[in-house]
């Protein structure tokens, strides 16, 4: 049976989506922690894990989006576009 070269690369890319996917589920939670916090320093404190969980879900946005492998166009108009990053807002 042959075996296709691009399944490390494929484990790879679902480890980080769902490690994304983790992390995204984390931030909705402390972003939901800073909305209804009874105080500004548990508000403060939930909003720094917010950012933190935010940053890790972008850092493993990027890791998936490195991990593809590049496809050559065959028809090069002399313009070349990157693919936009995954960026949340």
């Amino acid at each position: 049976m042959a075996r296709h070269t691009n399944q490390p690369i494929a484990a790879y890319a679902m480890t980080t989506l769902i490690s994304a996917s983790y992390a995204l589920q984390r931030q909705k939670i402390a972003v939901e922690r800073t909305l209804y916090a009874r105080s500004a320093e548990e508000s403060q404190l939930a909003a720094r894990w917010a950012n933190a969980w935010h940053r890790l879900v972008q850092r493993k946005l990027d890791q998936n989006l490195a991990a593809r492998p590049v496809v050559a166009r065959a028809e090069f108009s002399g313009f070349l576009i990157n693919p936009p990053s995954r960026v949340l807002h």
